[in-house]
């Protein structure tokens, strides 16, 4: 009897090991993420400091132009040396903008690992949490999802404004600042420092509007058919792309719940579709007992993803969101040849 206890036991302490393994691997990459996610801050922050001192230089150089009359040659050595100066400051505020991108993606990756860490904690026996498959799941152990799940999108989106939108705002006070400077002695130059602010206006307004459009409970009291036109038409509107809806009985197979989660996965699959396919038609249909978001982009490779050599978080939180909702969801996708997102239909309560 001691022998069949050693030896049932054994396999536990090798699983524990294995389990106990991952997480610690997992804390690993997310510390150093977050590392590099504040070295390439600091960078940035430093590039940022540069751009603002080739602004001050420029500003100088208009002022010392306007100050009286100067011989010709001399002249046209202070233009020589403004327009270096000038794309200097144009080719690094370019850089600054992409950057700026990489900066979010990073920080956005690193606290998603944090999450990921964090959500291997909260279920490991030794953390004091009983370990519960899906059927055994509890009510409360669901709640306690929902709000963790709650509380991490409320970080991202803090974050993500921060970086993001407040960031823009920032970078346009330097840039209508520099423009009050050189208006009048330079109206080329204004012309192009104009259309670069026209542009990060735009891209950041057009941020705001999905940050609006995620925190804004979803609309499901006119109906899920209609909320899920009202938002195919905004979003094709906004982003010049073709989106078509046919989901006609979908409001008789779900209750209020899920169709806000419904409408919350097909927000994300959207926005799936802007940032990653380069798509021009996107079709939601009711097809079964599937809803299905299809788009006609650049695809991508489904076994790369599911070995995890490529990550796409948005796409996790679908399929969480369909898990609490007790149903699945499926990606189909091949590249150059768009992708379809299969959302099952669950059976409604009774």
């Amino acid at each position: 009897m001691a022998r069949s206890t050693s030896s049932a036991s054994a396999p536990n302490a090798n699983l524990d090991r294995v389990y106990s393994q991952v997480t610690e691997l997992l804390r690993r990459q997310s510390r150093t993420t977050h590392d590099l996610a504040e070295r390439y801050r600091e960078q940035y922050r430093r590039r940022l400091e540069s751009w603002v001192a080739l602004r001050n230089r420029l500003e100088n150089r208009n002022g010392q132009g306007r100050m009286g009359p100067d011989s010709r040659p001399a002249s046209r050595r202070r233009n020589s040396v403004v327009e270096l100066l000038r794309n200097e400051h144009d080719a690094l505020g370019r850089d600054l903008a992409v950057q700026q991108a990489q900066l979010k993606r990073i920080q956005a990756a690193a606290h998603h690992l944090e999450l990921l860490h964090a959500y291997l904690l909260s279920t490991d026996p030794q953390a004091g949490e009983p370990s519960l498959t899906e059927s055994e799941e509890t009510p409360a152990s669901m709640r306690l999802r929902v709000i963790e799940a709650q509380e991490g999108e409320r970080q991202r989106l803090a974050e993500e404004v921060h970086d993001g939108p407040a960031q823009v705002l920032t970078n346009s006070i330097f840039q209508v600042e520099y423009l009050d400077r050189v208006l009048d002695d330079s109206p080329r130059a204004a012309h192009a420092e104009l259309a670069f602010l026209r542009r990060m206006l735009r891209d950041g307004l057009d941020e705001v509007r999905g940050f609006i459009a995620e925190l804004r409970p979803p609309p499901v009291d006119v109906g899920l058919a209609q909320a899920l036109a009202d938002r195919a038409a905004e979003f094709g509107e906004r982003h010049g792309m073709d989106v078509q809806v046919s989901v006609d009985g979908i409001d008789t197979r779900l209750g209020p719940e899920a169709k806000s989660s419904v409408l919350r996965i097909v927000q994300e699959s959207l926005q799936n579709v802007r940032k990653h396919a380069a798509a021009t038609k996107v079709q939601i249909a009711l097809e079964g007992d599937h809803l299905i978001v299809a788009d006609n982009g650049r695809g991508f490779d489904v076994m790369r993803l599911a070995s995890g050599a490529s990550r796409n978080f948005g796409l996790q939180f679908m399929r969480e969101r369909a898990e609490l909702m007790g149903s699945s969801l499926q990606i189909e996708s091949r590249q150059g040849e768009g992708t379809r997102i299969l959302l099952q239909i669950p059976e409604p309560s009774r």
